[in-house]
């Protein structure tokens, strides 16, 4: 997995690329557990587009996220291999979940 931040003025952008499993995820894991430490209310967009494979791991992650920054996290434009994971994990109405990172920085 390859993970670009970058922190815009509006939103905290995470963007991965690339297979997301137990042996890849922790980069991701500090990254969010970084920008939920910091005080403020500016959403953090995880962009997921161009995640090839993914399992339980980032699922993880991404719900251990929520419960630190609620409404604050968003993902964007998961893979359909990634969107079909949160369907079936019956996650998809769990998480703030847009087309494209500039929607989800917007809400």
């Amino acid at each position: 997995m390859h993970l670009v931040s970058q922190d815009g003025e509006h939103a905290s952008l995470l963007a991965l690329r690339g297979e997301v499993d137990l042996e890849t995820v922790e980069p991701l894991r500090h990254a969010l557990a970084t920008l939920a430490a910091r005080p403020g209310e500016a959403p953090v967009v995880v962009d997921l587009s161009a995640v090839r494979f993914a399992d339980t791991a980032l699922i993880n992650v991404l719900l251990q996220a929520r419960l630190r920054l609620g409404d604050r996290l968003r993902i964007a434009a998961p893979s359909a291999l990634v969107e079909r994971l949160l369907y079936v994990l019956g996650l998809d109405h769990v998480f703030i979940i847009r087309d494209c990172r500039e929607a989800a920085a917007r809400g």
